[in-house]
């Protein structure tokens, strides 16, 4: 049984808005939008299970990092944002593996030579600058993981992926050694270091199999300074798009009908008053509207190249939107606000 694979590269559903910019400028939104999984396992009933992860090196802390993995990953797939899927303790319809392929800590020193200033009083309050030489004296942690991961069909052993993700991260902290002044650099949690960067890597992994979130911030246009194209606008900062919407569609008025001549002293006010319906209509989960009215706003205005990539945002939230209802992760109420305001 093939299992289909999908790779979401834009917006979702969105949850929160926040408003940002001066009246008469253009605003922005912050949304929390959800993207389908890579894996679609509804074909094999949306049940999972892990495997081992394996420590070729056999070093404890490999084991202690394999123990951590795979608790992380239970925990992400009982907590999934798709409430169809199920984790099972053996039989899923896909299971998970892995290896352990690098997990390792070090550190170095560095010292670098340079001359440092200091005010020295010279009587009368006045002050006089004095070079001496010292030294600073650098820690720096660096802690690297690799990370293989395999997912395949419960009952068939079809390999349906396999990859290896590696990252590193640097710390650095300085002390200092002179005359005057001796200071040890900080000490650094190299476990904890070491630690975070796995937790990075199993989450580039989870958005393989699991339904995920990013924030991502949309800008909404003044038309020309129309006070209802602000209004609606405070309504989507507040939450309520379903009531901003009809405002956009009145500053749009006459011209709403398609193939509708917009005159050109009008055609940045009604250009920008579509554009923001169909970013409105787009967050509504009513696509096909959305694409209708972005693609009009650029017509209108074809000067402002960023709408092209609203257009394909649209297009592309439209086919999310299929992939998290094909997995059985889209939820009507998910296409709603749930919370909005300023922070």
């Amino acid at each position: 049984m093939a299992l289909a694979m999908w790779k979401s590269v834009t917006r979702g559903m969105f949850l929160a808005a926040v408003m940002t910019g001066a009246m008469g400028c253009p605003r922005t939104a912050t949304f929390t939008v959800t993207r389908p999984a890579m894996l679609n396992a509804s074909a094999v009933g949306n049940t999972m299970s892990m495997g081992p992860i394996a420590v070729p090196r056999g070093a404890p802390q490999d084991m202690q990092a394999a123990a951590e993995i795979t608790a992380d990953l239970q925990n992400r797939i009982s907590h999934s944002l798709n409430a169809q899927i199920r984790l099972l303790a053996a039989g899923g319809g896909v299971v998970i593996t892995g290896a352990i392929l690098g997990n390792d800590y070090g550190e170095r020193q560095e010292v670098v030579d340079r001359t440092c200033t200091r005010s020295v009083p010279v009587g009368n309050g006045q002050f006089r600058a004095e070079n001496y030489a010292c030294r600073d004296l650098r820690r720096i942690g660096v802690a690297s993981a690799q990370i293989q991961f395999q997912i395949t069909h419960g009952q068939s052993g079809e390999v349906l992926f396999n990859q290896t993700y590696q990252d590193s991260r640097t710390v650095t902290t300085v002390g200092i050694r002179s005359a005057y002044e001796n200071r040890d650099p900080a000490f650094i949690d190299g476990g904890a270091l070491l630690h975070n960067v796995r937790t990075d890597l199993v989450e580039h992994f989870a958005h393989v199999i699991l339904p995920w979130q990013e924030n991502v911030t949309v800008v909404f246009e003044d038309c020309d300074g129309e006070n209802r194209c602000r209004e609606g606008y405070n309504l989507v900062q507040a939450g309520n798009l379903a009531a901003a919407e009809p405002l956009f569609t009145q500053v749009i008025g006459e011209y709403a009908a398609p193939g509708s001549t917009v005159p050109p002293n009008l055609a940045e006010r009604v250009g920008e008053a579509f554009y923001n319906r169909g970013i409105t209509r787009s967050y509504l989960g009513r696509y096909s509207l959305a694409v209708a009215d972005l693609t009009r706003a650029i017509a209108l205005r074809p000067d402002e190249s960023e709408w092209n990539a609203q257009l394909e945002n649209a297009r592309q939230m439209a086919r999310d939107q299929e992939s998290l209802r094909q997995q059985g992760a889209a939820q009507n109420e998910t296409q709603n606000v749930q919370q909005a305001g300023t922070p």
